[in-house]
């Protein structure tokens, strides 16, 4: 397939398993044999296709470094091939005039591969086919993609990408293999600043020595952080991107990778029904977001929805939803902001205007958690995200600086998630380690009352239920159903959440079908499920 001269280092490697399918490593996906998802890392070393035929991944054990190595395998060029590639390359660069930010992907690879064919035609390019289509697919992926990295942004089993400077591998972090080393570095100063001035146009920003730190969003939704030069890096420029995923995951999936049980689950579907307010709780990187977006697909799909973010990572399948994002000012500081910038707390003041259902803050972090929970007990559902690691972390988070948020209000949520990073059999997984309910404030102690309903025992790797619930028992009384009857329909959604794991349903628009067929015609669903 590869020509003798590749870009991939000369050391001898051996030869992987060639999974032939990006999906293979999905993990619990059906393509999968047990053999690989089993395998220890020290044996393993598989390959897979990120752009066929052109771009492949190869996870393996380097035995030399004791650590799994990520390599993006791409096609080597000849001589005459990077010849004819920097000749087309100079042409397209004197030539091409379009805004890449006025089109889509596909439509501006069209573009570049028609405006290549037409050089070609042009200066009579002597050239065989199959040299032509890699040189184009080079072409396409710095111009088009994102560079040496591109590959790697096109594997969905990618969460994160960072380079620490010019001369150091970029890692990635995959969601099956955790945090790997790749193959791919950026030679030096000149070629790492290149790549950053290009990502910061992409997200069509600035950057500069007087200002060289960046947050943004690229096309594709992915969250970026940008630094240019020594000025507050000191080994040079660096980024790091945290993907969006177009196909989020669903509450499927979050019991597949057994970061919930489908009791759990089942529990949260009946709560949100009712429009109870969540937040979930947990360390960087715990996958707060992954699983706010998750629960999201069980709100009822007529309810109008609002999310607020400061760079765009949810997702949502339903039609009546707003998302919004802040906005960074221009130019000087006018008092506490810049010019035009529009923050979190402007955006929760809007949304407020808008007589939402349901309100998605992606982090609660600031002044706007104020006006938030001042909305959740005027009768609001809300859900969010925020950084603790405990139910009080949770209460010492909300009530100091810069949230403020007073103990009479916090008690208004209610339920939170706690969720965390751990280690089971050597993997790095997500677990919810505490499903915790806000029961209300002790007036004698002004201590909030809180009900652990589920916990995680790390040991076996299981969730156990206290067996009780105090917002089930309220519920009741609010709803007029017995304690008995809301059991029962917890247990329903259990079936239908079981039978879209066994028939792996996990699309987030075919998931969010089942659930609204459920709420219109919770029977019909059941009689089709059957037994299951």
């Amino acid at each position: 397939m590869f020509k003798k001269k590749t870009k991939i280092p000369e050391k001898k490697y051996p030869d992987p398993i060639d999974i032939r399918s990006i999906d293979a490593v999905r993990l619990n996906d059906p393509h999968l044999s047990d053999e690989i998802l089993e395998m220890h890392i020290t044996k393993l070393n598989i390959m897979y296709p990120i752009d066929y035929p052109y771009a492949f991944v190869n996870i393996f054990f380097d035995q030399e470094e004791k650590s799994l190595l990520y390599r993006v395998l791409e096609p080597g060029l000849v001589i005459k091939e990077e010849m004819i590639l920097r000749e087309i390359v100079s042409v397209l660069e004197d030539t091409l005039a379009i805004d890449f930010s006025m089109y889509d992907e596909s439509k501006l690879k069209t573009f570049v591969r028609n405006e290549i064919e037409k050089i070609i035609k042009k200066y009579k390019v002597k050239i065989n086919p199959n040299s032509k289509e890699r040189i184009i697919y080079y072409i396409i992926r710095d111009f088009v993609g994102y560079g040496k990295i591109n590959p790697i942004t096109k594997d969905p089993n990618i969460e994160d990408i960072s380079c620490d400077g010019p001369g150091i591998p970029v890692y990635v972090y995959h969601r099956v293999y955790g945090s790997m080393r790749t193959n791919v570095i950026f030679k030096n100063h000149e070629e790492l600043d290149s790549f950053i001035i290009k990502m910061a146009q992409r997200c069509g920003r600035h950057l500069s020595v007087a200002e060289p730190l960046l947050d943004g969003a690229l096309p594709n939704g992915s969250r970026v952080q940008l630094t240019l030069g020594k000025e507050v890096t000191m080994r040079g420029s660096t980024f790091t991107i945290r993907k969006f995923r177009e196909d989020p995951f669903t509450p499927v999936d979050l019991v597949k990778f057994g970061t919930f049980s489908i009791e759990m689950l089942a529990y949260i579907w009946y709560i949100m029904e009712h429009e109870s307010s969540i937040l979930i709780a947990g360390g960087t990187a715990s996958g707060k977001t992954t699983t706010l977006n998750a629960l999201s697909l069980f709100i009822k799909p007529e309810l109008k929805i609002i999310t607020i973010e400061d760079t765009p990572e949810l997702n949502l399948p339903h039609e009546n939803w707003i998302p919004s994002v802040t906005r960074t000012g221009f130019g000087p500081m006018m008092g506490e902001k810049k010019l035009g910038e529009i923050d979190m707390f402007e955006l929760l003041k809007s949304a407020l205007r808008q007589r939402p259902e349901y309100i998605i803050v992606g982090e609660v972090r600031g002044e706007e958690a104020y006006t938030l929970f001042q909305a959740i007990a005027t009768g609001h559902a809300a859900m969010g995200t925020i950084h603790a690691d405990s139910p009080q972390g949770v209460i010492h988070r909300l009530e100091s600086e810069p949230i403020n948020v007073p103990r009479i209000l916090i008690k208004n949520i209610d339920c939170v998630l706690l969720e965390q990073r751990a280690k089971v059999k050597d993997k790095l997984v997500r677990r919810i380690s505490q499903i915790v309910e806000i029961i209300d404030l002790d007036p004698t102690t002004n201590e909030v009352i809180t009900n652990t309903l589920y916990e995680w025992n790390p040991f076996k790797d299981t969730f156990e239920f206290t067996g009780r619930s105090y917002l089930l028992e309220k519920m009741s009384e609010k709803i007029g159903v017995s304690l008995d009857d809301i059991k029962k329909e917890i247990e329903n959604r259990e079936r239908v959440l079981r039978w879209m794991i066994e028939n792996n349903i996990r699309f987030y628009k075919d998931v969010a079908d089942v659930i609204a067929s459920y709420y219109k015609d919770p029977q019909s669903v059941l009689e089709k499920i059957g037994g299951s």
